[in-house]
């Protein structure tokens, strides 16, 4: 089935443009669609019925945030709303975890099931979500979506340092304590991307010292992907799991990257280097392998790209989605 739109909170409007310098992974699903993007408050504010069919991305976020204050006390049956704005099919992709809404307040989890409810479809980043969204709504087809890049810029070849890097500081989304407990066991400076500043503890900056940690520079996706290649290691190992983009970066670059096997991305591409959520016991004898072990080193390497290659393409994901897992 053709999807003619995608309606997220970002303020683009139109197609996407190839050249985006900040192509991450759902601006590259949009463009994979050649969908026309809507600014979700647009979409609401308007009058125009738009013919086809459109995935809608929810806001993500607390009360407090002005997009998610406004469709709450505007449009508290949103999905109502927006598919009285299209001919077609209206389908849901969860941006973030399985259970993304349960740190917010009652009112907001019970906005987001009903409108959930309402969707003619259920689309979530890995297959180990699909049982969720299958028990919470039994009577909506669900499919993947699975995580892509368009236009990955720089050399996967580079030289790589010896520096590792982790996906995230130190916070209850990403783990960074225990990622930084098994990315010392490389032995090499360890650097710690910034997401955002909301999302950073405000002593991030004054206890990098004691932990003897690096925080890098935010930058734009195409300026970190260049940037990634020349690491020679890496850890993922949050404490939820979605997208794991991170993963894919990696593997696109043949940088091993020990993660949580729940993750498509991570199970794909780094079979030999994924473990159970939590199991930092074994994250860290992996990490070991990888350092002295120049073979494994090389093995997981190589496999990564090769996967990242053959599974996370425009293709497989226009595939997958297409899929009705069980309903």
């Amino acid at each position: 089935m053709k999807i003619n739109y995608c309606v997220t909170e970002m303020g683009l409007v139109g197609k996407m443009p190839e050249d985006n310098p900040n192509m991450r992974v759902l601006e590259s699903q949009i463009l994979a669609w050649d969908a026309e993007h809507i600014p979700i408050s647009k979409l609401l504010s308007e009058d125009t019925v738009y013919e086809g069919n459109v995935v809608v991305v929810l806001p993500k976020g607390g009360v407090d945030k002005q997009i998610i204050r406004w469709l709450v006390e505007n449009h508290f049956d949103t999905f109502k709303d927006i598919k009285s704005k299209f001919t077609g099919q209206v389908w849901f992709y969860q941006d973030g975890e399985a259970g993304y809404w349960n740190q917010h307040t009652a009112t907001l989890q019970i906005w987001w099931y009903n409108n959930v409810s309402q969707c003619d479809k259920i689309l979530c980043p890995n297959e180990t979500d699909i049982k969720y969204y299958k028990g919470m709504f039994p009577d909506i087809p669900v499919a993947v979506m699975r995580s892509i890049m368009a236009n990955v810029p720089g050399e996967s070849t580079a030289l790589k340092e010896e520096k590792a890097i982790i996906s995230g500081p130190l916070t209850r989304e990403y783990n960074g304590l225990q990622q930084i407990i098994v990315a010392k066991q490389f032995d090499c400076p360890i650097y710690i991307p910034p997401m955002g500043q909301e999302r950073m503890p405000v002593d991030s900056w004054t206890t990098a010292n004691s932990l003897d940690v690096n925080y890098l520079d935010y930058t734009d996706w195409k300026t970190w992907m260049i940037n990634l290649r020349t690491y020679k290691y890496a850890v993922n190992l949050p404490g939820v799991t979605a997208a794991a983009s991170f993963s894919l970066n990696c593997a696109w670059h043949g940088i091993p990257c020990i993660g949580d096997k729940k993750a498509d991305t991570q199970s794909i591409c780094f079979p030999w280097t994924s473990v159970d959520y939590n199991d930092i016991e074994s994250a860290v004898k992996i990490a070991k392998r990888l350092k002295d072990d120049e073979e494994f080193y090389n093995k997981c390497t190589d496999y990564a790209q090769k996967a990242a290659l053959k599974h996370f393409t425009n293709e497989k994901f226009l595939e997958l989605v297409e899929k009705d897992n069980g309903n």
